[in-house]
């Protein structure tokens, strides 16, 4: 059974951005990197948690690292990717220069797993290109690979979302099973690191297991900053099943179904659990009280309109 680990990890502690709803323009009060809306790397706190979780994450993924079990998925949002630098530099620094393992460790950038911004009549912000996040910020990223599920443009509502992460999960295990058993080497256990977004974490543990509450703003799956969760899968898929379908949600996930072993654990972090987040609703941006009110997405991920 090539995968039977996922880890899922959220970015850390970020700046924040604001939306006016009614232009549809994001903007900020600090420089980011790339230039793009929505787009803030992390906050210094952020990075001390990248730190930190990249200390404990190169003991925890050395065994895996070093004998080419690892593969590694991220949403292209510049804070994702900011916050696995730190782990990936180190788990590199394990491998010899001219070891294949060092090619494989290359962090695959996958746009199904990105950040949710709800449904909009405007055009809802993307992260910049590969080519252009390898060459000036991130060198160990595969600028090659193509994402295999794309948002669309004007984003989704809560259960389009849940279905764009299952796709974009059973893609990507779908994918780095085949790998291996393609290199004959179907019989290794294989572990995959996903880091992401608060939404899409909570809509992956979900999509894993197929436990979707009746209310979806729930707390069932939690997503603090920079905690790790755990799934460990159930069965491989034989032949005739498919990794997705439509009617995942009663299946008991995708891929074969998957068991939540630690759910956003932030032992390894020295301030705890923080920034926690769940669904309030829909947060689409359809119809709105004030022409011109200025939104504010604050650091706990949600869009919030000022006091009137």
């Amino acid at each position: 059974m090539p995968v039977t680990e996922v880890l899922l990890l959220r970015h850390g502690h970020r700046l924040a951005w604001t939306l006016d709803p009614i232009t549809g323009k994001y903007g900020s009060n600090h420089p980011y990197p790339t230039g793009l809306p929505a787009d803030p790397p992390l906050a210094s706190h952020g990075v001390q948690q990248a730190r930190e979780t990249a200390k404990h994450l190169s003991n925890v993924l050395a065994e895996v690292t070093k004998s080419d079990r690892l593969r590694i998925y991220s949403s292209l949002f510049y804070r994702c990717l900011e916050t696995l630098r730190p782990t990936v530099e180190i788990l590199l620094d394990m491998t010899p220069t001219n070891s294949l393992t060092r090619e494989h460790l290359k962090v695959r950038g996958e746009r199904g797993i990105g950040e949710w911004f709800g449904r909009a009549w405007f055009v809802q912000p993307k992260p910049a290109e590969p080519r252009r996040l390898r060459r000036d910020f991130f060198p160990w990223l595969d600028d090659e690979y193509q994402s295999r599920v794309v948002p669309p443009e004007h984003g989704e509502r809560i259960e389009p979302l849940h279905d764009r992460v299952a796709r974009a999960l059973a893609q990507i295990v779908q994918d780095v099973d085949e790998q291996y058993l393609n290199a004959s080497r179907g019989d290794e256990e294989v572990t995959l690191l996903l880091c992401g977004h608060a939404a899409q974490i909570i809509a992956s543990g979900r999509a894993l297991t197929g436990q979707v509450p009746e209310d979806l703003d729930d707390e069932d799956f939690k997503c603090f900053t920079c905690g790790i969760s755990k799934f460990v899968r159930r069965r491989l898929p034989t032949t005739g099943d498919a990794y997705y379908d439509d009617d995942w949600r009663n299946s008991g996930g995708v891929a074969g179904g998957w068991d939540c072993i630690l759910n956003s654990d932030c032992s390894h972090l020295s301030q705890g659990e923080e920034r926690g987040w769940h669904f309030h609703g829909d947060e689409s941006f359809d119809s709105y009280e004030a022409p011109g009110v200025l939104w504010t997405n604050r650091s706990d991920g949600r869009a919030h309109p000022p006091k009137l």
